[in-house]
């Protein structure tokens, strides 16, 4: 499956959005950068990594299939995802680098222990 990423300008704020199957959606404005993730099947669907800038204000909303508990690591941002109901993260990006975020656990399997790797990760870049 191949999924486009596209972007647009208007009204001073730039939206990307992709061509294909809704995964992961990014909208900037000057107050809050507002992206979307989508868990299917316990994988992020499309793009796995989300830029975004040091000093960005960032509210991150998840959807999935599945109730997961999710852990955004080096921001410290936690948050029990449900299907239907989703799930939010908001912080300011004040560290720069590469973060992943884990599952810490899908279903009734929650508790401090990650998957088999990084579901997705957040990359902070200098301003």
């Amino acid at each position: 499956m191949k999924i486009l990423l596209q972007s647009s300008m208007a009204c001073g704020f730039m939206a990307f959005f992709l061509a294909g199957p809704t995964s992961l959606i990014a909208q900037t404005d000057p107050e809050v950068r507002i992206l979307s993730a989508s868990i299917e099947m316990r994988k992020v669907v499309g793009k796995r990594t989300i830029r975004v800038t040091q000093g960005d204000r960032v509210q991150l909303n998840w959807q999935t299939d599945e109730k997961v508990e999710l852990h955004l690591h080096g921001i410290n941002q936690k948050t029990v995802v449900l299907p239907g109901a989703g799930g939010t993260m908001r912080f300011i990006a004040e560290a720069t680098g590469r973060f992943p975020v884990t599952s810490h656990g899908f279903g009734n399997k929650a508790g401090h222990h990650h998957g088999p790797g990084a579901l997705m990760y957040v990359e902070v870049y200098p301003k």
